[in-house]
């Protein structure tokens, strides 16, 4: 008779199984750097801009960094590059505690001097100065969302099952330091500081990181500086944003699993409140998607989404809900197929209102009834057709029952 050990065994080994990584992708990837690495070879010298689109987070700006880095090996000088002033607490001691150079652009803002541009952790074209590049070199797309066609650049890498940008630009630092990067060298380990603290932010503390982030964060472990990393990764929240929480809390409406609700008027640089009240909210119980809007500086209207549903993809969401710029055909807002999206949509002439509280209800009212018809929320009838088909079936199946028992 077989031993306890021996029995438990096949159970024990189908346990440990661990799946081997695909020549083909360990080929594909080297491939990416080299074909990288010819197109910075040709831009030797040269002045690029590395543009961070929309409110740069974590992601984005371990990647710009590390592209910078990359650059810096070929003699070209960059400069990092948003229109948006940094404004979640992480995100600002990240900058703060790394000594991260990043301009925000202004009317003044020289342009002449740059030959191109890069684009990390995006693949949207369309920023403020569209028109003031055209005839400049786009140099790389680097990024890991959806897919949205092809783009016309020099280099482009875009990885779905990436979980982060910043796992693809490590990936690129291990084919060009094969050795590591040097823990002697201060600008080496604010870099992998920064590009672990970016996998972190964008994959849920690890939760959802694919091999690429382990992989990429083996690499990097021996040059981080841990306490610093340890430092960022724990701020506190603002005051103001836990005010918004609690007016998100007080505002919010429950349909179904759904929650809407809005943190009111907000100044600028504390915009990343409203993404981090949608994810409190995330964690009520019976919530798997949350709707959270403001209204930024009085001049557009900004929002959140956050899903754990297995159905809502918040991308083709949002751009259903809001629909598009009928000038500039650009969609008011778009995220990812997973968990997360957001939205911007200009008040124009309506900002110049001074009564501001007709000019709040207004827009509350008008996302709300976008935001119910994209659930298919019937306020006549106080639900969803899911809801109303559930409900209907059983009506139904009691009354073949009454039937039945009447026979």
């Amino acid at each position: 008779m077989a031993s306890k050990a021996e029995a438990m065994a096949p159970e024990e080994r189908s346990l440990r199984v661990v799946e081997k990584v695909n020549v083909g992708e360990e080929e594909t990837a080297s491939n990416k750097w080299e074909e990288f690495h010819k197109v910075l070879r040709r831009h030797r010298g040269e002045r690029i801009l590395i543009i961070l689109i929309g409110y740069p987070d974590p992601d984005c700006i371990a990647s710009a960094l590390a592209h910078r880095f990359l650059a810096e090996q070929f003699d070209i000088d960059t400069t990092l590059l948003c229109f948006h002033e940094v404004s979640h607490q992480e995100n600002r001691a990240m900058v703060k505690q790394l000594g991260i150079d990043l301009q925000v652009y202004h009317e003044r803002f020289d342009l002449q001097p740059y030959s191109a541009s890069a684009f990390v952790d995006t693949q949207k074209i369309h920023n403020p100065i569209s028109d003031k590049l055209a005839g400049k070199a786009l140099l790389s797309f680097v990024d890991h969302h959806r897919s949205l066609g092809d783009v016309a650049a020099e280099f482009v890498d875009i990885r779905e099952e990436a979980a982060s940008s910043s796992a693809i630009y490590t990936e690129y630092l291990r084919a060009q330091f094969p050795n590591g990067l040097n823990p002697k060298q201060t600008d080496q380990v604010r870099l992998a500081t920064a590009l672990m603290h970016g996998m972190r932010s964008d994959t849920m503390a690890w939760l959802e990181a694919s091999r690429l982030e382990f992989e990429a964060a083996s690499y990097l472990w021996p040059c981080i500086d841990q306490s610093l990393l340890k430092k960022i990764s724990a701020q506190s929240i603002a005051p103001a944003v836990m005010d918004m929480i609690q007016k998100a809390l007080e505002s919010k409406q429950v349909f179904d699993n759904f929650i809407f609700t809005d943190v009111g008027f907000v100044r600028g640089e504390h915009r990343d409140g409203i993404p981090q009240a949608a994810e409190f909210l995330l964690r009520r119980e019976g919530t798997d998607t949350v709707l959270v809007f403001g209204i930024i500086d009085g001049k557009r209207v900004d929002g959140s989404i956050r899903t754990r549903s297995d159905s809502v993809n918040p991308d083709s969401f949002l751009k259903k809900a809001f629909g598009l710029d009928e000038e500039s055909h650009i969609y008011y807002g778009g995220g990812n197929i997973k968990d997360k999206g957001g939205f911007q949509i200009p008040l124009g002439l309506l900002a110049q209102s001074s009564d501001r509280e007709t000019l709040y209800q207004m827009a509350r009212e008008v996302v709300r009834q976008k935001f119910l018809q994209a659930i298919g929320w019937s306020e006549q009838n106080n639900r969803t057709p899911r809801q109303k088909s559930l409900l209907d079936g059983k009506a139904d199946g009691c009354e073949a029952s009454k039937n039945s028992s009447g026979r």
